[in-house]
């Protein structure tokens, strides 16, 4: 794939200034922190408790880079949220410009950005993917979703007389982005061998960790993803939430992206009791592998809000709530590291929910993540709590 965006070499940094009044520091900001690098977190009161933990456990991991957390007023984030924000980190920000993640990223005056969704619970420092083969090649990496077979809506949806996706690479304004007419209507091997284009499902990505080097992306695929949030998603569902938005963008440019080399695993649901009654095809919240390809498979986290939250879907919803969205005490396996597999739900006796990995397994967690989970708990129940001096604790316990 070529890039034809002109602006490759012209990264704009001139979208929140340092001066901003979008932008509020508290007074013992540390301004030598580098604005080159930094992780990208939405945050509303009604995450609070998530986003804070997430803070603290990046930096129990060792992460010293800038912290940027978007929202959209002060009736998503109050005074005293920021306050609690600011009064755990010296090197966090808050920009009231947006609260979605797509045009967070395309608003942010930094360079290497990445986007974390509040409830992933990461058991490594994320800025370390910025050394692996998909950052280093493409300066993208993103992960895949689960594999939704039989799904008729999103990218796999009727839009007229043609699938989405299809339609969408078939018949964009190109022209309207300034695109060289050669990249007209012809996408990329990469998006004609994926299983979204194929119709094998309705999601082709999962949008929980993604990390893009906006210098390297280009100011087009900043404008399409712009598009898409704008424009596009009020036309067409195109996605469930944003996460399709983020590959969409690089492939309708003609950018070069780079997902993983391994498809979407997930944990154990202990209210399902998954590992008693269907052990091949586990129910829980998603996780990713590291991707790299070495021998030995390495966690890199789980976007598990069923993992902290004792209500996950809201307590209005506990009465109509499916056993593995419950909240998940103690997951002890992990569906093993595969390439991005298809699922044959036919093969199984028992009606399982569409958010099970059908038939690939299971492995047990590794020994560190009850430990590094009992922490991110200790965190959260910290700021629920209203007890800060938990928020000090780095230390796991074994």
């Amino acid at each position: 794939m070529s890039s034809s965006s002109s602006s490759r070499g012209g990264f704009l940094r001139n979208r929140v200034a340092k001066d901003s009044a979008f932008l509020q520091r508290s007074r013992d900001f540390d301004s030598s922190v580098s604005r080159d690098k930094a992780i990208l977190l939405c945050i509303h009161n009604g995450v609070l408790a998530m986003g804070v933990s997430l803070v603290r456990e990046l930096r129990c991991l060792g992460n010293e880079e800038l912290i940027q957390v978007y929202h959209c007023g002060p009736e998503e984030l109050s005074d005293e949220s920021r306050e609690l924000l600011f009064s755990i980190d010296d090197r966090l920000e808050t920009v009231d410009v947006w609260w979605i993640k797509p045009l967070a990223l395309y608003d942010t005056d930094v360079r290497h950005v990445i986007l974390m969704d509040v409830d992933d619970i990461i058991m490594k420092d994320p800025a370390y993917l910025r050394s692996l083969k998909p950052y280093q090649t493409t300066g993208t990496t993103f992960f895949y979703d689960r594999v939704h077979a039989n799904c008729s809506e999103h990218l796999n949806g009727k839009d007229g007389d043609m699938q989405y996706l299809k339609k969408l690479l078939t018949t964009f304004d190109y022209g309207r982005f300034n695109l060289s007419e050669e990249y007209w209507h012809a996408p990329s091997r990469q998006a004609l061998e994926s299983f979204a284009y194929a119709g094998k499902t309705c999601h082709e990505m999962d949008s929980s960790l993604v990390l893009v080097d906006k210098e390297r992306a280009g100011q087009t695929v900043l404008d399409i993803m712009l598009w898409f949030i704008t424009e596009e998603r009020l036309r067409f569902r195109y996605s469930f939430g944003d996460k399709e938005t983020f590959w969409l963008s690089f492939e309708l440019a003609h950018v070069p992206y780079s997902f993983s080399p391994w498809g979407v695993s997930v944990v154990s649901s202990t209210p399902s009791r998954d590992m008693e009654k269907h052990p091949d095809s586990l129910c829980g919240s998603i996780l990713q592998y590291m991707p790299s390809e070495d021998r030995v498979p390495e966690m890199l986290y789980v976007n598990g809000k069923a993992l902290l939250d004792p209500y996950p879907q809201g307590i209005g919803f506990v009465r109509q709530a499916q056993w593995n969205n419950m909240f998940n005490s103690l997951p002890t396996h992990m569906t093993p590291r595969l390439p991005r597999t298809e699922l044959t739900r036919s093969s199984h006796e028992e009606k399982l929910w569409s958010e099970c990995m059908m038939g690939l397994g299971s492995t047990p967690l590794p020994k560190l993540f009850a430990g590094n989970l009992l922490r991110r708990r200790m965190h959260y129940w910290g700021v629920l709590s209203a007890v800060t001096g938990a928020l000090q604790q780095c230390e796991i316990f074994q």
